[in-house]
């Protein structure tokens, strides 16, 4: 009875080992990667939350200051006018990236490829496309202030001057509309390759039975495209809304926050306080608001989106 027990006991000791071994494999595979985003996430953040009570600044001294910093964001009388435009900035960018992305998949993978056979051409398109999105944004965005520049620079000014007509201050009248058609498109050019793919695993036998029972293209690309399309759009819908959120060097680059701020953003009046003005403690707190504002409008758009309940293939809803 004793060998039994003790053999049981060994037998109890060697399952207990092995199914340690295995439940404890992926947690050692993640070590590393918790390692460094503790080092290069977790304590930045601690750091800012802790500067954000202080005022320190260029001159590597501060002193604890409580919610001084905080009171100042809300008392800022151009702080309605940021958040104004910097809502407006992220509405406008992510309506019309999305909506561009689709037209141009739509017409280049849907219409070129698969409805006509003409995938050289649709594919010519579609890495046309793709070229504002792979352009670095610092040549970007002074290319496109070569072509929107002043009279003595700027193409389209001296366009509009061989022809006799006026030139047009774009940099001052229209900077808004500026910023937001170069964010746009840059956007809606990053999302080619996610639309495209998931366009092309429609079946073509879904199709051709559609156009059997008499469906038109239109009618293909509303009741099957989309639904292909319809992970693709929640992510980039999602991932445009905080990018576009915390963009910065985009508007440093191309507007510079002007004229008068009116293309001044949350995330650049971070920016300007905490590098230009080098005021480290209000940048750092300005920063934790705007961790609190992203991370409430991801939960916000992860809530209407559903995406919890959606991570199985939508398609099986066809």
């Amino acid at each position: 009875m004793e060998k039994e027990s003790s053999k049981t006991k060994k037998d109890r000791m060697a399952d207990r080992r092995a199914r340690l071994r295995v439940q404890g494999f992926p947690f050692a595979m993640m070590t590393p990667f918790l390692i460094i985003t503790s080092i290069f996430v977790v304590v930045p953040i601690i750091i800012m939350f802790i500067l954000s009570f202080t005022d320190f600044n260029f001159s590597m001294k501060g002193s604890f200051i409580g919610l001084r910093n905080y009171r100042q964001i809300f008392g800022y009388p151009g702080m309605g006018q940021i958040l104004l435009q910097t809502f407006l900035f992220v509405g406008v960018s992510v309506v019309f990236s999305v909506l561009g992305s689709i037209f141009i998949v739509i017409i280049t993978t849907f219409y070129l490829d698969i409805i006509y056979k003409r995938k050289k051409l649709g594919l010519l398109f579609r890495v046309l496309w793709l070229v504002p999105d792979l352009t670095p944004t610092i040549v970007y965005m002074f290319m496109w202030k070569f072509v929107f520049g002043a009279e003595n620079y700027g193409l389209i000014n001296k366009f509009l001057a061989f022809f006799g007509l006026p030139s047009v201050a774009w940099f001052t009248d229209y900077a808004m509309f500026l910023l937001l058609f170069t964010t746009i498109l840059k956007a809606a050019s990053g999302s080619v390759i996610l639309f495209s793919s998931a366009v092309s695993q429609i079946p073509e036998n879904v199709i051709q039975s559609a156009k059997v029972d008499g469906a038109s293209s239109l009618t293909i690309c509303f009741k099957i495209v989309l639904s292909y399309l319809r992970w693709p759009i929640m992510q980039k819908t999602l991932w445009t809304i905080l990018g576009s959120f915390c963009t910065y060097e985009s508007i440093k680059l191309l507007t510079d926050g002007g004229p008068m701020a009116k293309t001044t953003t949350y995330a650049y009046y971070i920016y300007q306080n905490a590098y230009d003005f080098q005021e480290y403690g209000y940048g750092a707190a300005l920063s934790v608001f705007m961790v609190i504002m992203s991370t409430a409008l991801g939960m916000l758009m992860l809530r209407i989106f559903k995406i919890d309940k959606q991570m199985q293939d939508p398609r099986m809803d066809i």
